[in-house]
């Protein structure tokens, strides 16, 4: 075990040269990255934008509607990532649909299960996809357990006057 190979695998380097001390010392020497701030300056704020893109900015601003003019030339040209372009800027991409699903009035947590079997009779008629049905019985469950923890605070604040009413006022 004692010398090390003076020729090495990629997977070796690093801990031949940590044996060999080839690396510096960690203990004193903390080592500085970029230009460092003053005391006390926290740098740029945040949102803050660099130069080139605020140049970018108002150029874009000064030729929004001649930009916006010829990717619509080109799109009905035929160029389809101009095309591209234009319909993702017109339409979107949403990250979820309205859903036309009628489930019961939840009126308390027994409520929910009833609602719960709604959603998995969507599931299986194919009018809502099983990641929209995961999505509702989260909804469904969160709604539960607001109901259930409201219904707990108002039965113990209907102990508290019970108990209130049941000791004596000591004066």
């Amino acid at each position: 075990m004692g010398n090390m190979p003076t020729t090495f695998r990629h997977d070796d380097t690093l801990m031949a040269r940590r044996n060999q001390s080839q690396l510096p010392s960690v203990e004193g020497a903390r080592k500085v990255r970029g230009r460092p701030f003053q005391p006390g300056n926290p740098g740029r704020p945040l949102g803050s934008k660099n130069k080139a893109t605020l140049i970018l900015e108002k150029l874009v601003e000064k030729h929004a509607e001649e930009f916006g003019q010829k990717m619509g030339e080109l799109a009905k040209a035929g160029n389809v990532r101009a095309l591209e372009f234009w319909l993702d800027r017109l339409l979107p991409k949403r990250s979820g649909r309205p859903i036309e699903l009628q489930l019961p009035k939840i009126k308390s947590a027994s409520d929910v299960p009833v609602a719960m079997a709604a959603v998995a009779a969507a599931v299986c008629s194919g009018s809502i996809t099983p990641d929209e049905a995961s999505q509702l019985v989260h909804l469904l469950e969160r709604y539960s357990n607001a109901i259930i923890a409201s219904e707990f605070a108002v039965r113990l604040q209907n102990l508290e006057a019970q108990v209130q009413m049941m000791i004596p006022l000591k004066r």
